[in-house]
């Protein structure tokens, strides 16, 4: 009886330790860290991936993992991009294009999935997953907060970055261009702030429903206004923008929808 006790709590033990290596080991992409090149970026390849793969948001992974030839060149050539020579609006677009490009590779390399909060335990997969850009090893993580947030400092930037979930801003299926970024940048905030999944007027109860977004980055809201109530209010009609104005108004948010965003 005390042996198949034993042998049972070993298997027991056996079986969570690689459940706990697999959520907790750090996955880095096969890509070698290696020198940039001075060959100019394009982000053609990704447009095509995007025109292909993406419908109202959605993205068909499948498709895409059946058929990557196309992305995982375009993946090389951000792993070996050049920063040095770019201006400040063509950086700015190419670390946009690079962290959703990377995103939907942290995807499909575990696809089938449902939600990328199953990929890695405890948001791993923004912290656990490396990929290679620019000569160098980042994480999501890092190149959200330590490079898109602090570098560039624009609260737009947060619904331009998709994280391949259901309340994430849809992904676009155009690439960000430098001559046009401010012009798309405006487009996907407008039209993240006049969608009522994500943010909703109740002016009988003076409540204004938004998405977690808003919460997480709160102070990000404050470079160029007085808070979220002033950011929101640039991009709704006179009558909503007073509403969110008003004093008496009381900010809720939203439950956080991360089933995957699969077209599928």
């Amino acid at each position: 009886m005390k042996n198949r006790i034993l042998i049972g709590s070993l298997l027991l033990l056996s079986i969570l330790s690689v459940i706990f290596q697999y959520h907790y080991r750090v996955e880095a992409d096969s890509r070698e860290e290696t020198q940039t090149s001075d060959t100019p970026l394009s982000h053609d390849l990704f447009n095509q991936v995007l025109q292909e793969h993406v419908e109202n948001g959605m993205v068909d992974y499948a498709k895409l993992k059946a058929n990557p030839d196309k992305f995982e060149k375009y993946l090389d050539q951000l792993a070996v991009a050049n920063l040095a020579e770019m201006d400040f609006n063509t950086q700015f677009a190419f670390w946009i294009n690079a962290y959703n490009a990377l995103v939907i590779k942290g995807v499909i390399d575990h696809y089938p999935t449902k939600s990328v909060r199953k990929v890695k335990l405890f948001g791993g997969f923004f912290s656990r997953l490396k990929f290679q850009a620019a000569g160098k090893t980042y994480t999501l993580n890092h190149i959200e907060h330590d490079i898109i947030r602090k570098e560039f400092v624009d609260p737009r930037a947060h619904f331009a970055i998709v994280c391949a979930s259901k309340s994430c801003p849809p992904i676009e299926n155009t690439v960000y261009l430098p001559e046009t970024i401010e012009e798309q940048l405006d487009a996907v905030t407008l039209k993240f702030i006049t969608d009522p999944d994500k943010v909703k007027l109740d002016r009988a109860k003076r409540r204004v429903y938004l998405s977690k977004i808003f919460k997480w980055y709160k102070k990000d809201f404050t470079e160029g206004y007085e808070g979220v109530a002033d950011f929101l209010a640039d991009y709704l009609p006179t009558e909503d923008a007073d509403f969110v104005l008003s004093k008496d108004v009381k900010f809720h948010y939203l439950d956080y929808d991360w089933t995957l965003n699969d077209k599928k």
